[in-house]
């Protein structure tokens, strides 16, 4: 019997180990860099998840590798450009008309546009634009993954979350230490600040997740009216707050446009 191409390849269990173990790699790097504590390096990650040292090593070279995770200069470890990739191409909607909106967001108010969504506790960055010529000192903590407590796009993907769904989401991390002066040191903190902002619609952190700096957030929501993601605007306090106003008003409007994507109605309006 004759065959038009190689036999598929088989995965045996240990190849489904090796997978689950990377994995498990990959989120326990994310869920530290989360937690805003130093980053593990490779055998401090082996003994958090469990494994030989010279495994841990083989399998964290391979994830650099693939870009799955970074080693940065003083040898820890983040997750990598390819993990974010990933990631992104599970929003191919939000992303693809969420450029320009950013760009001008961006460009009109001299800061920081994003378009981030909630994985459990963290923040994923999906997209960032900045103004040209903006100033960059606010910019000094910005990564791909922050914590939903005391970041404006994160609380503002948790307006829906009633005050016992903040405790039970919160309840195994240490919240005290994170984040900027303002940022929430309690899941009753974080529940009273989206009372304060869930009237308005829009989230206002002043100086939560770094001192001097203000994100201002607006959930976009799918069809059936639940938050699939949030845009925001980032930037000095002391740049934002004289034009909240407008800005509130220009988040709202591109989040309703962003929603109009998620439930596949692009049509210009």
């Amino acid at each position: 019997m004759t065959t038009n191409g190689p036999a598929p390849r088989q995965q045996g269990p240990g190849t489904a180990a090796s997978l689950r173990m990377a994995l498990r790699m990959v989120n326990t790097v994310l869920d530290r860099e989360a937690s805003g504590r130093t980053g593990f390096n490779v055998s401090r990650l082996a003994d958090e998840v469990g494994v030989e040292r010279s495994k841990a090593s083989r399998t964290t070279q391979d994830l650099c590798d693939k870009g799955f995770l970074a080693r940065l200069d003083d040898s820890t470890l983040r997750a990598g450009d390819a993990f974010f990739a990933t990631a992104a191409s599970l929003h191919p909607g939000l992303l693809r008309r969420s450029r320009p909106l950013l760009r001008r967001l961006a460009v009109e108010h001299g800061a920081g546009a994003r378009l981030s969504v909630r994985d459990g506790v963290q923040v994923r960055l999906l997209r960032a634009e900045s103004a040209a010529g903006a100033s960059q000192e606010w910019q000094s903590r910005t990564a791909l993954v922050t914590p939903c407590w005391c970041t404006g796009a994160g609380r503002a993907l948790l307006l829906d979350h009633t005050a016992e769904d903040i405790t039970a989401l919160l309840d195994d991390y240490e919240l005290i230490g994170v984040g900027g002066p303002n940022a929430a040191h309690s899941a009753e903190e974080v529940a009273a600040a989206n009372d304060r902002d869930r009237r308005r619609g829009v989230v206002a952190a002043h100086g939560e997740f770094e001192h001097g700096v203000t994100e201002y957030a607006v959930p976009v929501r799918d069809g059936n009216a639940h938050i699939r993601a949030v845009v925001s605007v980032v930037g000095r306090q002391r740049d934002l707050l004289p034009h909240e106003r407008r800005i509130r008003t220009d988040l709202t409007a591109v989040a309703e446009a962003l929603a109009r994507s998620v439930t596949g109605d692009d049509t210009p309006r």
